[in-house]
């Protein structure tokens, strides 16, 4: 188990959610961190209460869709800070909607902020890795890589590629002694939910129900700081992404998954089935 102490931790994300809690496991560790999220006050918020463990704590607004920003955050990072240990890459946003209703623009903001945020991420510090040959990417894809539900087709297809990347990323690193841990969150019950405008009953309920459901971000956040403790490549978070994951391999299981997503969350359902 590698000790955190000192190491500088750099999350995205950073102001609420899983991403906070993340936060708090490394700040207890002695970790030095950089906080990053769009939501200024928030960041305020988490950059106050993580400074209360001892570590520095440094909190910047970036909005990762934007490839300026992200650079600008390395340079500061790594030539005014002196360097980086960990990235953890969190920030992310959800969408539930067909596909067949589901348009470009939709597409666009999602892949920006789902993907194109941690890509940006990832190549404005790896030199600065390769250079050290040392480091570390945590990159947060979702349990929905596995499950893929319908309604959840646009945000499950981009998680999913995000997923294949990191996990090839770890085997093409390991040469220069970076490592990289993908981590598969089940549901965690944070605000990512709220702005979920479900259309049909069905995702209205399986919205509300939620907090009896899902897991707490406090324990995802400790799961996730023990995966990169360890430097494990993979970290599916809950035995139910085992279960997704093994299900795809049998097409009756997959099948009857489909088939009911869609008769309690499409709008369509009643034509689609």
């Amino acid at each position: 188990m590698v000790d955190m102490h000192r190491k500088r931790v750099l999350i995205t994300g950073a102001a609420g959610g899983i991403g906070l809690c993340v936060a708090r496991e490394f700040a207890r560790a002695g970790s030095d961190l950089v906080l990053t999220d769009i939501n200024a006050g928030g960041l305020e918020i988490a950059k106050k209460e993580l400074s209360g463990y001892g570590g520095e704590v440094f909190a910047r607004v970036v909005d990762v869709t934007q490839k300026i920003e992200v650079d600008t955050l390395a340079k500061w990072v790594v030539d005014g800070l002196g360097g980086l240990d960990i990235l953890i890459n969190n920030a992310g946003i959800g969408y539930q909607g067909e596909l067949a209703d589901t348009g470009i623009e939709t597409w666009n903001r999602l892949l920006g902020v789902n993907l194109l945020g941690p890509l940006y991420h990832v190549y404005a510090f790896l030199p600065h890795f390769r250079q050290r040959r040392s480091g570390h990417i945590v990159n947060i894809s979702s349990g929905q890589a596995f499950f893929r539900l319908p309604t959840w087709g646009a945000y499950a297809s981009i998680k999913a590629a995000f997923g294949i990347f990191s996990e090839i990323l770890h085997y093409e690193l390991r040469s220069y002694n970076v490592h990289v841990t993908t981590v598969y969150p089940f549901m965690v019950d944070t605000a990512f939910y709220r702005d979920i405008q479900a259309e049909t009953w069905g995702g209205r309920l399986a919205m509300k129900l939620i907090p009896y459901y899902s897991m707490r971000p406090e324990r995802v956040g400790r799961i996730i700081f023990k995966a990169v403790r360890k430097q494990a490549n993979v970290e599916r978070v809950s035995l139910l992404n085992d279960l997704g994951r093994y299900a795809r391999n049998v097409p009756f299981a997959t099948d009857l998954l489909a088939r009911s997503g869609t008769r309690l969350l499409a709008r369509k359902a009643d034509r689609l089935a």
